[in-house]
């Protein structure tokens, strides 16, 4: 049985190589370690994906970014952050 090759890849015949070189290097496949390094080989090996978007940075808690100063930032990642553990990250004026 064929496995099914993802909708948003754009190169399947590469996808297909790195595919085969994750499961050569690892014992147990679909595992989050082997599809990591296949996704990181696929995309060493030239591959891409069709309409991936890039992740963007942290939200900044401010009205006027133009005047410097110190803000609030909130940190990119999953879940709520203590109010004691948030960071302070001083902008340059200009």
């Amino acid at each position: 049985m064929a496995s099914k090759i993802p909708d948003n890849v754009a190169n399947p015949a590469i996808y297909k190589k790195a595919k085969a070189k994750a499961k050569a290097k690892f014992e147990v496949y679909p595992s989050a370690y082997a599809n990591g390094f296949m996704v990181q080989e696929y995309q060493r090996m030239g591959g891409e994906y069709k309409g991936a978007k890039k992740a963007t940075g942290g939200e900044v808690k401010a009205q006027k970014m133009n005047t410097g100063g110190s803000v609030e930032m909130q940190p990119r990642g999953c879940g709520a952050m203590m109010q004691n553990k948030r960071r302070t990250v001083r902008v340059p004026r200009g």
